[in-house]
């Protein structure tokens, strides 16, 4: 069985794969808890309405057939929502999917990508799926970068750069004027410029300037959204992205046919028409960020300021930390996972779960400093 492990591409060998956050039921079989506070993947905590939980329900009884490969309603509303063409909307299995697919369409051999990390290591993996070369430009958790050093980080082998804005893991946003600044010159090089705003909805700062409305502005962008966040439709696994239609009609041709399940997209399809709940959720997790940095900043450890679903918290013992809190029954995210070492993202929960996990935090610090 030799030859086996030569199939493999050798590109892989030094590749780790992605650190997801731990499954609940993975510690409850392990220390045996019956309820356990998930903090760990940025998710939407709260239920979801009726009307969405209807539409899972009616799509039960078509789950014999495929589903529409081209999302043609999903995808016409979103349009419209957006003020956008439907055939510049492209549908996909959340940000990750759509990444994946996104590069393996623009991607020619010796082409490079550049982003700057620490961000959402799923984009250097879809890169090298894509067989791209990856050129991180290292930065630290305060966002230190500017908009020329990341441009000067390309070169003529450059395709496109990837920014997640607001960032993940560190919560930092791109303000409106740089962002101007980034994608006109990027298309003055004639480099692709790719915005994940997973996280958009959460922002509460005037200074941003929303990825779609800069695609109206200059219209050579590529803007990618989740229904895996303040939608409440992660285990779905269905997002889109609004992209210049040449790239939008290259994509169709190598995605996954039937990519997005009919479930999932009845499901995206009731919850856009919930404008209503999803201001409720905004409002709701923002008042939980802002208490429950409040509450953290009184412990004394280090809080980054943030713009999306989760705070950083900074410790010299962050890994000791993270595991004390496992005992507690809290799941966090360990910063070293995604390129932070010595800090732990922690996602807002909903006002019962982020008090077990203030209550918890504060007895394991006591021991840890005592």
């Amino acid at each position: 069985m030799v030859w086996l492990r030569k199939i493999v591409r050798k590109g892989l060998n030094d590749v780790e794969k992605y650190r997801y956050g731990k499954p609940i039921g993975e510690l409850e079989r392990e220390l045996g808890f019956e309820q356990v506070v998930r903090l760990c993947s940025n998710e939407n905590p709260w239920p979801l309405p009726e009307s969405v939980k209807k539409a899972i329900s009616s799509g039960l009884g078509n789950v014999q057939r495929y589903p529409d490969p081209g999302a043609f309603k999903l995808r016409r509303f979103i349009a419209s929502q957006w003020g956008v063409s439907p055939a510049e909307v492209i549908v996909g299995a959340g940000t990750e999917g759509l990444m994946h697919n996104l590069l393996h369409t623009i991607i020619d051999p010796g082409d490079q990508i550049v982003f700057p990390v620490p961000t959402y290591p799923i984009y250097r993996l879809a890169g090298i799926a894509a067989a791209a070369e990856c050129v991180p430009l290292e930065t630290g958790p305060d966002g230190g970068w500017g908009v020329d050093e990341l441009v000067e980080a390309c070169s003529e082998k450059t395709k496109a750069v990837i920014l997640c804005n607001p960032n993940n893991p560190t919560g930092k946003m791109l303000p409106r004027n740089d962002l101007i600044h980034l994608a006109s010159a990027l298309e003055g090089k004639g480099i692709l410029l790719v915005v994940d705003e997973a996280y958009a909805e959460y922002i509460d700062d005037p200074a941003y300037l929303s990825g779609i409305g800069l695609f109206r502005q200059i219209g050579r962008v590529v803007i990618t959204r989740t229904f895996s966040k303040i939608h409440g439709l992660a285990s779905l696994r269905v997002g889109y992205a609004i992209a210049p239609k040449s790239i939008a009609e290259s994509y169709d041709k190598i995605h996954p046919v039937f990519e997005v399940s009919g479930i999932a997209q009845r499901a995206a399809l009731a919850s856009l028409g919930e404008r209503e709940y999803i201001e409720s959720i905004r409002v709701k997790t923002i008042e939980e960020r802002n208490r429950l940095v409040k509450e953290l900043l009184k412990t004394g450890v280090h809080v980054e300021n943030t713009c999306a679903n989760f705070v950083l918290v900074r410790h010299r013992k962050a890994e000791t930390v993270y595991d004390l809190l496992l005992r507690e029954g809290i799941i966090v995210r360990k910063g070293s996972d995604l390129g932070l070492p010595g800090f732990l993202r922690v996602s807002v929960g909903r006002p019962e779960e982020n008090d077990r996990f203030l209550v918890s935090l504060e007895k394991v610090l006591n021991s840890v400093e005592g």
